[in-house]
């Protein structure tokens, strides 16, 4: 026999007996949104890393110039966090980068249309931003020379008026002229852009385009998974109605056995977890 039950304070409650094809089924749903989560996990993965990188710019923009500490600009714990979190961003991004390419060839094949216009993307995506381009190749730079932030630099927007009502920022400034010493890591392209750059490069308005680019590469990856994971989700909701709320858990258990006081059975967890992350993630993409 095998059965549906919410699973809530350490408790079962069956609420529908299924057959065995239809156990088949209801895992052939689960096990497709399992396998594209793993892609999924990645991004999030990604987001969560963007997601530190913002608290830390929010902290250190539009400061009163009355409430600065000027010692904090050239701190080396507080350079070695920006760097940490650039970094973690950065290698974060080649995570989902490379992730997502594996996935669609392994799901698709490596040569079919979905594979390659996912190249086509990132390659425009390259060719058409400074920031998708030097930022790629920041992290190359950094894994070979370390750490390319050296110190904070400081912004002051100045209020003639209320000179005390002044507002300042922390920039996350990389030096250029050590930039262009490196030809062989930035590759000839980025190489000749830095050559003609005269000022420093600021990371801040870069990392917030490439966050740009990051949500287009998903919504490609979710437009090619859209159909399958939403009829998934239906027939999972079908099976399970309205018996699935905030606190519980719906599980299937089958092979139940009871042997004297031993009672033996197999438990298969419906992925609700995912489920939820997905809608509330994808709710409003197209």
């Amino acid at each position: 026999m095998i059965r549906l039950s919410t699973f809530e304070n350490n408790s079962f409650e069956p609420f529908k007996t299924i057959s065995e094809d239809s156990y088949d089924g209801l895992k052939k749903d689960c096990e497709i949104l399992k396998i594209s989560y793993t892609q999924f996990v990645v991004f999030k993965y990604l987001q969560l890393n963007l997601k530190d990188y913002l608290k830390f710019i929010e902290k250190i923009s539009k400061v009163p110039m009355t409430n600065i500490d000027y010692g904090v600009l050239t701190n080396i714990n507080n350079v070695l966090e920006v760097n940490r979190l650039v970094l973690n961003f950065l290698t974060a991004f080649k995570f989902f980068l490379d992730n997502a390419e594996t996935y669609l060839k392994r799901k698709h094949g490596k040569e079919s249309e979905i594979s390659k216009d996912f190249i086509k993307l990132t390659n425009n995506s390259f060719d058409n931003s400074f920031a998708y381009r030097f930022l790629t190749k920041l992290r190359h730079y950094s894994v070979h020379l370390g750490f390319p932030i050296e110190e904070l630099n400081l912004n002051i927007d100045f209020n003639k008026e209320d000179p005390e009502k002044s507002l300042c920022d922390f920039q996350l400034i990389i030096d250029i002229e050590l930039l262009k010493k490196e030809k062989d890591l930035f590759g000839a392209k980025i190489h000749n852009e830095l050559n003609q750059m005269n000022s420093d490069i600021n990371l801040n308005p870069l990392i917030a385009e490439l966050s740009h680019y990051i949500i287009e590469i998903q919504k490609y990856i979710y437009r090619i998974q859209k159909y399958e994971i939403s009829e998934s989700i239906e027939n999972i909701d079908l099976f399970v109605g309205n018996h699935k709320t905030e606190k519980n858990q719906i599980k299937v258990y089958s092979d139940y056995e009871k042997n004297g006081d031993e009672i033996s059975f197999k438990v298969y967890d419906i992925p609700y977890d995912i489920i939820n992350e997905y809608k509330k993630t994808y709710e409003n993409w197209n």
